[in-house]
């Protein structure tokens, strides 16, 4: 990992972490302002580490700005679908990122009852936030499935890629779907107190371990092709 990287990462992680501490506190104002620098100082940790030079860099910096539009968006009630619209294009560009890893048969194409817990899980969300979403029910419906699908293919992802990768992406696509499903609780159910540091701590947690979990395949993949002396 290049030095800049790590300083990027390091600026990402205290970032992070004050967002956390001042969603618990109740400070809206400058809560804001250190979620909207979040997905910047991952995307130039990105471009500082890659280049954006291939076209998986480039897909991936493409799931992290429409998270940070996604950042925005969600700042406001009226804009939630806006919002919603923003992270469901993120969460594409992570599932074609994943779809385009290189590899043998991963783990659900040996066993596929690995995958089993993740659509158990997708119903009883589903079922549990049905009768909370009104008008919302097709576009929840819609996210909740690709974002269960993010997950799913991530477990695929083990035996088919180094077991590293895999573990960051697989720890971040399930970190990311936590990440949601108490955002939803709050919004839909009931507003408990606790939700949104909750929130904002599993979701800066899956942003830097797919971020990590992408910057480490795509050096993999560099290294591969660099031509033998």
């Amino acid at each position: 990992m290049k030095r800049i990287t790590f300083i990027l990462l390091c600026c990402y992680g205290i970032a992070a972490g004050l967002n956390v501490a001042l969603t618990f506190a109740g400070n809206e104002s400058f809560r804001f302002f250190t979620k909207i620098l979040l997905m910047p100082l991952l995307l130039f940790a990105l471009a500082a580490e890659t280049g954006l030079k291939s076209n998986y860099a480039r897909l991936f910096a493409a799931a992290l700005f429409f998270s940070w539009l996604g950042d925005i968006a969600l700042r406001w009630e009226a804009w939630f679908i806006q919002g919603l619209i923003a992270f469901l294009a993120a969460h594409i560009c992570y599932l074609l990122f994943m779809l385009k890893i290189k590899g043998d048969r991963g783990l659900l194409q040996f066993q596929p009852l690995f995958g089993l817990p993740v659509l158990v899980y997708l119903v009883i969300l589903l079922f549990v936030l049905n009768d909370y979403l009104e008008q919302l029910k097709i576009p929840v419906y819609v996210y909740g499935t690709v974002i269960c699908a993010v997950w799913l293919y991530s477990i695929n992802l083990f035996w088919k890629t180094d077991k590293k990768i895999a573990a960051l992406l697989c720890f971040g696509s399930s970190q990311f779907v936590m990440s949601d499903s108490l955002l939803a609780v709050h919004k839909f159910i009931y507003p408990f107190e606790i939700l949104p540091p909750l929130v904002m701590l599993t979701y800066c947690s899956a942003q830097f371990l797919l971020t990590s979990g992408a910057m480490r395949y795509i050096r993999l993949i560099d290294k591969e092709q660099q031509p033998s002396l």
